[in-house]
C-alpha cells in the first residue's frame, strides 16, 4: 500500500494549504529548559544577551519552543526565591510574557513519559528533573534541547536530540556570582 500523500488539486488556495502544512511539518522543534525562560526575563543576567536572542527566534516562529506547562511557575520560583528579584516584578515578568507571545507550545507530561523520565535518569546515571527534559523531547519530537546547563552536553546525545547551550562557558562560570538588581 502506497503512503498517503497530500496533492494540491485545483486553484492556489489549495496549493498554498498544502504548502503551509508542510512548512509545519519541517519547523523543527526545540524544548526550552527553567533556566533559558528566566534567564531570558531578566535583562541584567549574564546570560541574557546570549540566551534572548535563540529565544526570540522561537519567538517568530524559526521554530517550535516546547515548554513544560509548569515551567512558568518554576521560573517564578527562581526569579524569587534564587536570584531575590521582588514577587511583584517576577509576576509581572511571567504573565507578560505569556500574553505576550502566543509561538511556545506548552505541554503537559503524559503518564508514559514521567515513566520513561524515571527510566532514563536510572540509565543514564543522572537526576530525573534533568531528565524529565530529554523524556518530553521524546515526547513531542523535539530535534534539540536549548538550556544553559551543561550535563546536558552528555545527556542530549544518548537519546539522539541536539544539545544547545548559547552561552559560553567564561561567562557560565559567572551565573552562580551574579548578583540581580
Amino acid at each position: 500500500m502506497s503512503p498517503l500523500r497530500l496533492r494540491p488539486i485545483g486553484g492556489g488556495a489549495e496549493r498554498l494549504f498544502s504548502r503551509q502544512v508542510r512548512l509545519l511539518l519541517e519547523i523543527e522543534k526545540k524544548v526550552w529548559d527553567v533556566n533559558v525562560l528566566a534567564i531570558f526575563l531578566v535583562e541584567d543576567h549574564p546570560g541574557h544577551s546570549y540566551v534572548a536572542p535563540v529565544v526570540e527566534k522561537g519567538l517568530r516562529g524559526v521554530y517550535i519552543p516546547i515548554v513544560l506547562d509548569i515551567t512558568p511557575i518554576r521560573v517564578y520560583w527562581i526569579l524569587e526565591r534564587r536570584w531575590g528579584i521582588d514577587s511583584r516584578k517576577s509576576r509581572r515578568a511571567i504573565i507578560e510574557f505569556l500574553r505576550r507571545y502566543k509561538t511556545p507550545r506548552y505541554v503537559p507530561l503524559k503518564k508514559d513519559t514521567i515513566v520513561l523520565s524515571f527510566e532514563l535518569a536510572h540509565n543514564l546515571k543522572h537526576d530525573v528533573y534533568d531528565c524529565v527534559y530529554l523524556a518530553v523531547a521524546l515526547q513531542e519530537g523535539a530535534g534539540s534541547i536549548l538550556t544553559t546547563d551543561t550535563d546536558f552536553e552528555r545527556l542530549a546525545p544518548a537519546i539522539g536530540i541536539r544539545y544547545e547551550n548559547p552561552v559560553p562557558i567564561d561567562v557560565l562560570k559567572k551565573f552562580s556570582n551574579h548578583q540581580f538588581q
